[in-house]
């Protein structure tokens, strides 16, 4: 055999050689490439379902907030139904704070709920600027006002359930201050709801005028305190000697 039969010998087998080693190496090839895409597409998916739980769990915090929110305000209110169906512990007569000016009332104190029930009667049309605002005193003489507002209808008749009172009331006054948003009222800002204010809700005497006031009865008591009658000149007399 000649040089050139052993050359062309080499050759195919040479090509041969790299045959076997091509079929082999490509379908590795292609299946780890197969598995690469098949990792990525499925780390992509993974991704995508972590956002998706992580949505759904928002939801469900936030429904579930809700769900506690809406709990809360039913408790109250079935609280407040409670109280308000009850006789509470006492009531206080509102008189005039000039006679007869006809404006009266009555205030049903329930302190173990912290709400006070009022209704008034044959109030006038509050002037330009001021409203009717329903103030407090505790036992130790500290005065709150209430932040909403005492608005009669066109009869005169109006009604305010306040809300998260302090303990011992004692005193109960229905008055005129300036507007909320004007005057001294908006350099004082404003509460919430039907929520006293201490600091923000005080109001000096010049700024207010009393229209109604009533007692209410003593902590540990209970029953309907009545206002007091006016003093005759006699009885004035009486009390001079």
């Amino acid at each position: 055999m000649d040089k050139s039969d052993l050359a062309f010998d080499s050759v195919l087998s040479s090509r041969t050689t790299d045959r076997r080693i091509a079929l082999i190496v490509f379908p590795v090839v292609l299946v780890l490439a197969a598995i690469v895409a098949f990792a990525a597409v499925s780390i992509s998916r993974m991704s995508g379902l972590q956002d998706q739980v992580k949505i759904a769990q928002r939801q469900a915090e936030e429904s579930q907030k809700a769900a506690d929110d809406k709990d809360r305000q039913l408790t109250a209110a079935k609280g407040e139904a409670s109280a308000l169906g009850s006789a509470g512990q006492g009531a206080a007569v509102l008189a005039p704070a000039q006679a007869g000016s006809g404006m009266n009332g009555v205030a049903i104190y329930h302190p173990e709920s912290k709400l006070l029930n009022l209704f008034a009667y044959n109030l006038a049309p509050a002037p330009e600027g001021q409203e009717y605002r329903l103030v407090v005193t505790d036992g130790q003489g500290q005065e709150q006002l209430v932040q909403a507002p005492v608005a009669p209808d066109d009869r005169g008749a109006a009604h305010l359930l306040a809300r998260d009172l302090p303990e011992g009331l004692s005193r109960v006054e229905v008055a005129l201050v300036p507007k909320q948003g004007t005057g001294a009222a908006a350099a004082q800002g404003t509460g919430a709801g039907g929520a006293p204010a201490a600091a923000q809700g005080q109001q000096k005497p010049a700024e207010r005028e009393t229209v109604m006031v009533g007692q209410l009865p003593k902590p540990g008591e209970a029953g309907v305190v009545m206002p007091r009658p006016p003093e005759t000149p006699r009885a004035q007399g009486r009390a001079r000697r």
